[in-house]
């Protein structure tokens, strides 16, 4: 699912980056088990999903039955109100958000971040007044 909500173009995809593996790690190590039950409670759901739409489980959806399914949590997801189930998608949107973006393929190609961005001259010389640039003169 990850990887249908940030997939692989001119950049890496969520699968690229272990967006799968960061998600489980938060929900095996971090999550308490309330949160957890939930979350899987929801990937429950989204099977049952497609098994009635599809009667197939989501994995074995084509890529196209696949993006109908977020589609729908989606659009529920925008809906006022707020269910058990309606979390679990903007759960994992966030998820993978989080976890593509603070990867360093995320981070780098995505987002061009640099951690440390020009270059520092340490010894360079002041300007006029104690400042680098022109400006009006200090009392």
């Amino acid at each position: 699912m990850a990887e249908l909500i940030i997939p692989r173009t001119d950049t890496p995809g969520a699968t690229d980056v272990g967006v799968a593996e960061f998600i489980d790690l938060l929900l095996t190590e971090w999550y308490d088990e309330k949160d957890r039950k939930s979350f899987v409670d929801g990937l429950g759901d989204v099977d049952a999903r497609a098994n009635r739409l599809f009667e197939k489980s989501f994995v074995d959806c084509s890529p196209v039955e696949q993006s109908k399914i977020l589609n729908i949590l989606g659009e529920e997801m925008l809906k006022e109100g707020e269910s058990d189930s309606l979390r679990f998608y903007p759960t994992l949107r966030n998820l993978t958000m989080t976890a593509y973006y603070t990867s360093e393929d995320g981070a780098t190609d995505e987002l061009h971040f640099e951690i440390v961005p020009g270059r520092f001259d340490g010894c360079a010389p002041m300007g006029h007044e104690g400042t680098d640039h022109e400006g009006p003169e200090r009392p």
